[in-house]
């Protein structure tokens, strides 16, 4: 084999992620370094360290697709990559994705490609993600994926708001003190295109270019400079118009990196999902690399979780995957482990895990097996008495959720790196990798 310079090059960043993400490695002389790459998870007795890593069942080809765009990205700086987490209240608050968006980003010293998708949660009455936030103008109505009566179509992120007030607005803020900086060129703005609908504006001085795609719900719009504050405006400027159906924006730029969405809502199940009949053609809109589902632990709250159904609806939500990206890579996260009502274990959590595991049999995807990795049946308690889980014995607490990010994190680069060091050994430029399978 012969060792040219790319192949030394990856040999080397082979050995430094091998090293890093073997626990050999941990610079503690430099806190920014541990802050971005690599970085140190705390030890805990609890939990089962050895189970943090991917099992990937049957074949891995679109993870060798991620991987090799994800090489791509880290060594030349080239592309774009688009992630995205479906769940419910443990994505919601954005604390787990948002360490993961920030682990991700940083990877390779700063592969900001943007912040994603957003939307202004408090006029639902709900928590908006730390980072951001949206003040608004004139009367709005919200809807979510977990409400009975829901009076219009909802799409990928499971929430809509709806004005019929003709002299509306929303402005999009990002907290002065954010870790990353997330200011855009390019904005997507997800709404019902069709004749009924209330005018779209933002300042014409910012716009270069404007695109209308009806058939995935956006319009977008090209702007002139980078900027960290937009103003949105739903004008009446027809008689015919009715009102205007906002489903969030996405923010972007033109820069090589990750960009990494969060989709989730509390107390959403699969169910939840699977009745957002615009979910489809909004995320062609994206076109996701990889898609993390953390779906589960509210379909399994409680005595009476049918296992069939959570079955069929993970079955539809990946084909729906699969019809928009047939090359993304796919990854459960089992359940974790929980109590109902905060006094009976709940059990179902091993049901789900095996669930699961079939799931990912029957279409190729991956799981990590957050479950086990907390240390099983009632290991909740632990993580509760370590601060790591609060009382309700469902949710984390900050720390937790960041914790469980680093694991994640940890589980998926010790697979980057399975795949680097295929890559050296495999010189052809088709490279077939055997990551580690169960």
């Amino acid at each position: 084999m012969r060792f040219t310079e790319a192949i030394l090059n990856n040999f080397y960043r082979t050995l430094c992620v091998l090293a890093f993400y073997s626990g050999i490695f941990y610079p503690n002389d430099s806190k920014a370094q541990i802050e971005q790459y690599p970085f140190e998870i705390a030890g805990y007795n609890f939990i089962n360290y050895d189970s943090n890593k991917i099992n990937f069942y049957g074949n891995t080809a679109n993870f060798t697709k991620f991987f090799g765009k994800l090489d791509t990205l880290t060594s030349r700086g080239e592309g774009q990559i688009n992630v995205v987490s479906f769940g419910g209240s443990h994505i919601q608050a954005d604390i787990f994705t948002g360490q993961l968006r920030k682990r991700f980003q940083l990877l390779n010293g700063g592969m900001n490609a943007g912040r994603g998708f957003v939307f202004p949660y408090r006029m639902a009455n709900t928590n908006t993600p730390y980072g951001y936030y949206f003040r608004y103008t004139g009367k709005w109505e919200s809807y979510r994926n977990i409400n009975r009566n829901i009076n219009y179509d909802l799409g990928m992120a499971g929430i809509m708001a709806y004005t019929s007030d003709s002299l509306s607005s929303i402005i999009l803020m990002f907290e002065p003190n954010s870790r990353i900086k997330y200011d855009f060129n390019r904005v997507k703005i997800y709404h019902l295109c069709d004749s009924l609908s209330y005018s779209l504006q933002i300042d014409s001085l910012l716009v270069d270019s404007i695109i209308e795609v009806p058939d995935e719900d956006y319009t977008e719009f090209y702007l002139k400079k980078y900027v960290d504050t937009l103003e949105l405006f739903f004008v009446k400027t027809d008689s015919i118009q009715t009102g205007f159906q906002f489903y969030g924006m996405n923010l972007e730029t033109e820069d090589p990196g990750i960009i990494y969405h969060n989709f989730g809502i509390n107390g959403a199940s699969t169910s939840s999902f699977v009745k957002c009949t615009h979910l489809e053609q909004q995320l062609k809109s994206i076109k996701p690399d990889m898609v993390i589902f953390g779906l589960g632990i509210n379909d399994a709250y409680g005595k009476n979780f049918n296992q069939s159904l959570y079955q069929e609806n993970y079955d539809t939500l990946i084909k729906i995957v699969k019809r928009i990206n047939p090359d993304a890579a796919i990854v459960f996260t089992t359940n974790n482990d929980s109590y109902l009502y905060q006094r009976n274990v709940n059990g179902n959590g091993e049901i789900v895990r095996e669930t699961i595991n079939k799931i990912a049999i029957k279409h190729d995807v991956a799981v990590w097996d957050m479950y086990s990795i907390m240390g099983g049946l009632n290991s909740i308690v632990s993580w509760q008495n370590a601060g790591l889980a609060q009382r309700d014995k469902v949710h984390f607490t900050r720390p937790g959720y960041m914790l469980l990010a680093d694991l994640f994190f940890d589980a998926m680069m010790q697979s980057f790196g399975n795949f680097l060091q295929w890559e050296v050994v495999n010189s052809e430029p088709e490279i077939k990798v055997e990551l580690t399978k169960k």
